[in-house]
């Protein structure tokens, strides 16, 4: 008897919430074992294909792709398993039926799509009708083979169809079956005690070596050698599309090529006006050339088709190197102003398709993107994210599935720091666990120590299929040909693999993104408009406003979209510099693994004299004062110093950006040093460049996509400068950036601006700004439904409300409603005496009155309810309850900082305001304050340590929590309260922050607001 056997149904992890292992580790197993051919066939889906395939490339196996296709409503399936091309297309058609039709049936549709496929069948009965059909099948069976008069054996040999073994595995080893089940029951929403036997896969079910399968079909050996004969069949290694570029069609029959030249030339005489200079024509010239000869053309006019129906954008990523993308209106910075490498977009050594990321106001996105889909009905689809199981998730689903109260479980995983990654957890999920300071305080008591190991082992198995925030692909033949399609919960169709594998299936990827700060730009100019100032936005210039420069060198940026959180704020102040160059600068190097290099530029960009690691580098790197702040760099650095190719180059780019990138660093590091050293270059020089291009790892940006980024921050910076009330306005009424409306509140308070409470009689719904006042929206008042606010809208417009009653009469607000108005004070106008108690007595009569009239009866007394007629003498209210229920209604109080609600605790406590630090630089301070946000991040060694941003009345201040102080502190800082923080104050650069070595939150007798 020969002693292999081909597996040919394999689950993966992608075979969600049933599979436990990954496509990576089942080829590693497979090789081990001996293997060299495989197939993959998740249950429905095709999402680990390329995983699959290049985990098969890695150990030197041949791939066999395939699926099991299920039927949701009969107990019908079968693993289909492609021969070859058509087979794999007919495959991806079969799937996206199985997903998209509601009336699938699998014995119905399958003989239909059958043409290249090897059909894999367990039931006598739709062996026998496929057969008929004309379908290639195969008897399929299980982990140990039936008798001889098994109805599907019978059915086979009086048909003269092939039995095959198909032992079929869900995990890699036996002890992989806990995890099979742990998801099985996740998945069921089932304790596991509970989890029915036929909810899982049979316990034997992991992938065995050749000789163990063999050993359990020891009885049919026919089974073992007819697999190995249908596996030489199965040539079909995996789908070659080429480079899959969007439809483009000419209504007058020109070619893609000839309309983008019209259109880009049309383009750059209006972006320019008038006649065109060599440089720009030369530089057209080159472009089109380029993108014509890789076939591009196509994909440049269809995102200009999509860009033109909004009317702000902004183009971004590398694609903003290019001046026909400028031309077209798909970006808007111009690079030749800015020097912007148009290689490192497209250069003729590229084989993998670019991508065009284009940002669109947040709230404009989603009709954009329903335009191209139902443009391209049938030809387009959204990308795929491949949601998987971070440490949080797992632990509380599997806490769940063990049984464990709610509160227990949320007082364990409200612990769990957000910021970790599976590659954290190498010593475990409990040892970890017990070692960070956030949870020292927990006692983990059975059954946690076995929840955290079982939690431990799903942490990065797929969870479920979701879409990405804007990725969609277009395709010349119908899309459900190239990759399976499925309907996402939200309604539009999304391709089954992630961004990841539509690049590398071919598939060109459009990003049409969502942005904030797009909304705040537009809303805050139209608020300008309403106010009665214009400006012309085709001639705006905002970073050649010198007031705009001098905002963004301060670090006065909150609410400016790139350049307003603390580590650019901070930056900013010590570099100086506001001006447009050093902003794209800034935008880039303030990346995670860069701090040192920050320090050696601030050095640089004051005067400090360098001189280039090396004279090679010296034109690549002068305008960044020697130092890699670009991801191009790297490229050019490669290309420079080790005499790379403009491909290879771009390929270490890419590698060092990638997280499973250890073997292939070191292949690149080799070449690297080698080719350096044939160029004279020392072994130290040339480790001090790869060591500043290892800074790159995690993310970091290219100059065009910096530069994008800085017009943006430069818009917004701009209408802050000139016009702060109506800029504040549209920050919060979009509800972006980094900020909390408490800290953009303040903000606007710092800035002189009055906030007025909302009030029905003329607070819109959004926050609107004027000179210098600042109004509320009723969006700020919480629990206050899009439905009421809608109708308060609608009566206002029709008649001024006269009193509270009417305003009840009109708007039916429900109870919770009406309080929240009246204790945020948006009703203070509807009461002469500005009374909130009155206004409460007024609602309670106005309720009784409606009960009575419904003829409701007081339950003690059985008589009608009678409201009160005339309304009490009040007591003066109390001032502290009132601003209490103001801030519990708003998140904020609109006239002072609810830092001086504690005013009598702090002045006891011999505490500095936040706007003395800076003259008191080298001492050690107390300072009562507010936290807004906070960052953690972790040092070279590994430790914890944050970045927390707190506020008093008079100023903002950035503290940094070092390990020791993290250690202590971090269980008791919560978002949100104020704390007494002590610790010595810093300078860099002229920026002040606070290193605190002590910090305690500040109580009151009573309960802070």
């Amino acid at each position: 008897m020969s002693d292999q056997l081909i597996p040919l149904t394999v689950r993966s992890h992608y075979s969600l919430m049933q599979g436990t292992d990954s496509p990576a580790a089942i080829c590693r197993a497979a090789r081990r074992m001996g293997y060299d051919r495989l197939a993959l066939t998740d249950t429905d889906n095709l999402y680990g294909l390329w995983p699959f395939l290049h985990a098969c490339r890695e150990e030197g196996i041949t791939p066999i792709v395939g699926a099991e296709i299920t039927d949701p409503n009969h107990n019908h399936r079968a693993v289909c398993l492609a021969r070859d091309a058509a087979g794999y297309a007919n495959l991806c058609r079969l799937i996206t039926r199985r997903h998209r039709d509601p009336a699938f049936e699998l014995a119905v549709a399958l003989p239909g799509l059958a043409d290249g496929l090897l059909v894999l069948v367990n039931q006598a009965g739709l062996l026998a009708a496929w057969h008929r059909a004309g379908v290639h099948t195969a008897a399929a069976l299980p982990r140990h083979p039936p008798s001889p008069f098994h109805p599907l054996v019978r059915t086979a040999r009086r048909l003269g169809i092939p039995v095959v073994a198909t032992p079929g595995s869900f995990f890699l080893e036996p002890d992989g079956f806990a995890v099979h089940r742990l998801l099985r029951a996740i998945a069921g929403n089932t304790a596991l005690s509970r989890l029915p036997p036929g909810d899982t896969a049979p316990s034997d079910a992991w992938l065995a070596t050749p000789g163990e399968y063999c050993r359990r079909f020891n009885g049919c050996r026919e089974a073992v050698e007819n697999t190995m004969g249908l596996a030489d069949e199965l040539r079909f290694t995996g789908p070659g599309f080429g480079l899959v570029m969007p439809p483009w069609r000419d209504k007058n029959g020109r070619s893609a090529d000839d309309c983008l030249r019209l259109a880009a030339y049309a383009g750059a005489r209006k972006r320019y006006g008038g006649e065109l200079g060599e440089a720009v024509v030369e530089r057209l010239e080159h472009e089109l050339a380029v993108i014509a000869r890789m076939g591009f053309s196509a994909y440049f006019l269809v995102v200009k088709e999509i860009v033109s129906q909004s009317p702000r954008t902004c183009g971004r990523g590398s694609a903003a190197a290019s001046l026909v993308a400028y031309s077209l209106g798909i970006t808007n910075v111009c690079p030749v102003k800015h020097n912007l490498y148009f290689g490192r977009f497209l250069n003729p050594g590229r084989s993998d398709p670019p991508d065009i990321d284009v940002d669109f106001a947040w709230d404009e996105r989603d009709p954009v993107i329903d335009g191209v889909l139902d443009r391209f009905a049938g030809h387009a689809a959204m990308v795929a994210s491949h949601i998987r199981f971070q440490p949080r998730m797992a632990l509380r689903e599997t806490a769940r599935v063990f049984g464990m109260p709610n509160g227990e479980i949320g007082r364990i995983t409200r612990r769990l720091p957000g910021f970790w990654h599976r590659g954290e957890l190498d010593a475990g999920l409990l040892e970890g666990l017990r070692k960070r300071p956030e949870t020292r305080l927990l006692d983990f008591v059975e059954p946690w120590p076995q929840i955290m190991a079982l939690a431990q082992r799903i942490i990065g198995i797929p969870r479920h299929l979701s879409v990405h925030p804007g990725g969609v692909v277009v395709t010349p033949a119908p899309m459900d040909g190239y990759v399976p399609v499925e309907r996402a919960p939200k309604g539009v169709p999304v391709i089954q693999w992630d961004k990841d594998g539509a690049e590398d299936a071919g598939l060109v990827k459009i990003d049409l993104l969502g942005n904030r700060s797009l909304g705040v730009i537009r809303d805050a100019v139209a608020n300008v408009a309403a106010n009665g100032t214009t400006f012309d936005e085709n001639r705006w210039e905002p970073e050649d406003d010198p007031a705009t420069r001098e905002t963004v060198a301060l670090g006065r940026t909150m609410g400016c979209f790139y350049i307003e959180s603390p580590a650019m704020r901070l930056l900013h102040r010590k570099a100086g510099s506001g001006d447009f160059d050093h902003l794209v600068i800034h935008s880039s190097i303030i990346r995670p693994a860069a701090n040192v290099y920050i320090q050696e530029y601030l050095r640089r960009l004051h005067g400090g004299s360098w001189d280039p690691i090396h004279p090679l580098l010296a034109d690549v790197l002068d305008e960044t004062f020697g130092i890699m702040v670009y991801q191009e760099d790297v490229s050019r650095a490669a290309v420079a110093l080790a005499g790379f190719s403009d491909a290879e180059a771009d390929g270490l780019r890419k590698i060092i950006a990638k997280k499973d990138r250890r073997r292939q660093l070191a292949d690149f590091r080799e070449r690297f040093m080698a080719g350096a050293a044939g160029r004279g270059v020392s072994t130290d020089q040339a480790d001090a460049v790869w060591q500043m291009m290892m800074s790159f790892s995690g993310y970091s940006f290219c100059k065009p996509h910096s530069a994008s980024y800085a017009r943006v921050s430069f818009q917004a910076a701009f209408l802050k400068t000139h016009h702060p009330a109506e800029f504040m306005a549209a920050v919060i009424s979009n509800r972006g950036g980094f900020y909390s409306t408490f800290a953009y509140v303040s903000e606007a308070r710092r800035m002189g601006l009055a906030v007025d409470p909302p009030d029905v009689a003329t607070s819109r719904i959004r926050w609107t700004g004027d000179g210098r006042r600042l109004r509320v929206g009723l969006m700020a008042v919480g629990g206050l439904s899009e439905a009421t606010m809608a109708t308060i809208m609608a009566c206002r417009q029709r008649s001024e409300f006269r009193d509270l009653t009417d305003f009840l009469d009109r708007v039916h607000p429900d109870e919770d409603e009406a309080r929240a108005l009246i204790h945020c004070g948006a009703l203070d106008a509807l009461d002469t005496h500005r009374s909130r108690t009155r206004l409460l007595w007024t609602l309670a009569g106005w309720q009784a009155n409606r009960r009575r009239s419904r003829g409701q009866v007081d339950l003690f007394s059985s008589r009608p309810l009678a409201g009160p007629e005339t309304p009490p003498a009040f007591p003066p209210e109390d001032a502290a309850t009132r601003l209490r229920r103001e801030f519990a209604v708003l998140g904020f109080l609109c006239r002072r900082h609810p830092i001086t609600r504690f005013a009598h605790v702090i002045k006891a406590l011999d505490t500095v305001k936040a706007d003395r630090l800076p003259g008191l630089v080298g001492r050690r301070v107390r300072l009562a304050a507010w936290l807004i946000t906070g960052k953690v991040v972790h040092t070279r060694h590994g430790d914890p340590m944050e970045f927390l941003t707190f506020e008093d009345e008079t100023g903002i201040v950035e503290t940094t929590f070092f390990p020791e102080a993290y250690r202590r502190f971090c269980h008791t800082i919560d978002r949100n309260r104020p704390y007494l923080l002590a610790g010595k104050v810093e300078a860099n650069w002229g920026a002040v922050t606070l290193t605190v070595d002590h910090a305690q939150m500040i109580r009151r007798r009573g309960k802070p607001p």
